[in-house]
């Protein structure tokens, strides 16, 4: 995913190996790596020190991933977490996104 993908204005990255907890401004990234940068490649670089040797593998995590997907996807029988609906219906509403039940109505 693009950091112009991200909806959220916050993109959190988190490792339980090493213990980073950061929320970097989504537009502080697209500052510094541009729009088109993807967030995955951004992840490994921000922890690319948490694994002192080839053996280990970095735990670390975009967050907010599948509250990004229930945000953006617009089939909700798909979304991964349904536990996560209400809190993406609150964010589509907040970021002035289509409502997956507004499209179906607009269709008709």
């Amino acid at each position: 995913m693009k950091v112009s993908d991200w909806p959220l204005p916050e993109v959190r990255i988190v490792c339980t190996k090493c213990g980073l907890e950061s929320a970097l401004p989504r537009e502080a990234l697209a500052v510094v790596f541009g729009e088109d940068a993807d967030l995955f490649t951004i992840r490994a670089e921000m922890t690319a020190g948490c694994v002192p040797t080839k053996n280990e593998v970095c735990q670390s995590k975009l967050a907010d991933a599948l509250l990004v997907q229930a945000i953006l996807e617009p089939d909700e029988a798909k979304v991964v977490d349904p536990s996560l609906l209400p809190a993406a219906r609150e964010w589509r509403e907040t970021l002035g996104l289509a409502s997956p039940e507004s499209e179906e109505s607009e269709a008709a």
